[in-house]
């Protein structure tokens, strides 16, 4: 009977030493702090060096701690790699957009978890957004600051962390915020503001991706990116390559529980995509409506609406026109894979 215990407590404790020893992948720390500056917008901003980062100039900067980590973001996975992105977009306002409507328009969580307060920013009164939630692997916390220095651009930062990670990175987090400076409205309309000298046009390849009850192949050089959910929207699903900040693919979930007349829906909302003529056809086999519209003077876009269960469904493609040839076949072949779970 010793023997029997010596035995099982000298295999305890060799679960407990192997136990300790695999406490699973450790969040990559902030080393020096570099700083970017963007040609079209003059927004400069301080990230670590270390991090891997991209820029749409005019648009965006964008870090993520790991890889690893920037495919959590794609749909804020509850247990994964720990670490944290810092994302910069510059939004054009007018009339119609405000402050305000991006602040509303930038809540993708339930709007409860958000605490609103005033902050200054580059020398500019500005609002700032805090929430945080549990995930399976730890706490997961956010901070967006918006804030304009002209009147004419938006500069939205945005500091989110997995896993209980925001300790580590708080410090440095408050130097990244201190050295932030806003972004200014170009002097005359520059058409490269939305590309990134040499970067590649969308992969044939597909990567395949999921969501609420779907699933979709994307260029499997495209990233992850927020930029923004629609209005009534439940839940949104956003992907850009390095090239351009103007061709993008986006799928959103609305609830539909109450109607589900699709082709009254479509008309509906076709006024939003420039009143053009809804085309019957199918999407991931299911009954479907395409418009095809024009977002911008030289973006094209193509938008499909489907209902499955009690949700509609919204697969957008935009793409810059003077570059169709290297955009529009990956992304109709992106389109051609979707799913429904």
């Amino acid at each position: 009977m010793k023997k029997f215990y010596a035995i099982f407590f000298t295999a305890l404790i060799s679960i407990m030493i192997l136990a300790s020893c695999d406490q699973g992948p450790k969040p990559v720390e902030i080393g020096e702090l570099k700083t970017y500056s963007d040609p079209a917008t003059k927004f400069s901003i301080q990230y670590p060096s270390n991090w891997e980062q991209q820029s749409v100039a005019g648009s965006r900067f964008i870090a993520f701690s790991h890889d690893q980590v920037r495919r959590r973001f794609n749909q804020y996975d509850s247990q994964g790699f720990p670490g944290a992105k810092i994302d910069l977009i510059v939004l054009a306002l007018d009339s119609t957009k405000t402050l305000d409507s991006v602040i509303a328009s930038s809540k993708i969580f339930d709007p409860s978890l958000y605490e609103t307060a005033p902050t200054t920013v580059d020398g500019v009164q500005g609002k700032k957004l805090s929430y945080s939630f549990e995930l399976e692997d730890g706490m997961f916390n956010g901070l967006m600051i918006f804030a304009t220095k002209d009147g004419g651009r938006a500069t939205v930062l945005t500091l989110e962390t997995f896993a209980g990670t925001y300790d580590i990175y708080k410090e440095k987090f408050d130097e990244i915020i201190a050295s932030l400076k806003l972004a200014e409205t170009p002097s005359q309309t520059i058409d490269t503001v939305f590309q990134t000298e040499e970067a590649e046009p969308p992969s044939l390849t597909l990567a395949e991706r999921s969501g609420d009850g779907f699933t979709i192949g994307i260029p499997d050089n495209f990233g992850a990116e927020n930029i923004g959910k629609s209005s009534g929207a439940l839940k949104s699903w956003s992907f850009l390559g390095k090239r351009r900040g103007d061709s993008f693919i986006k799928i959103e979930t609305f609830d539909a529980s109450k109607n589900k007349d699709l082709k009254k829906i479509v008309e509906e909302n076709k006024s939003f995509f420039g009143n053009g003529t809804p085309q019957k056809t199918t999407l991931g086999g299911k009954e479907s409506y395409r418009i095809d519209y024009k977002p911008a003077a030289k973006v094209k876009g193509k938008v499909w609406f489907a209902i499955s269960g009690d949700k509609l469904y919204r697969v957008v493609i935009n793409w810059f026109a003077d570059e169709e040839a290297a955009f529009l076949p990956p992304f109709e072949k992106s389109v051609q894979s979707f799913k429904f779970d």
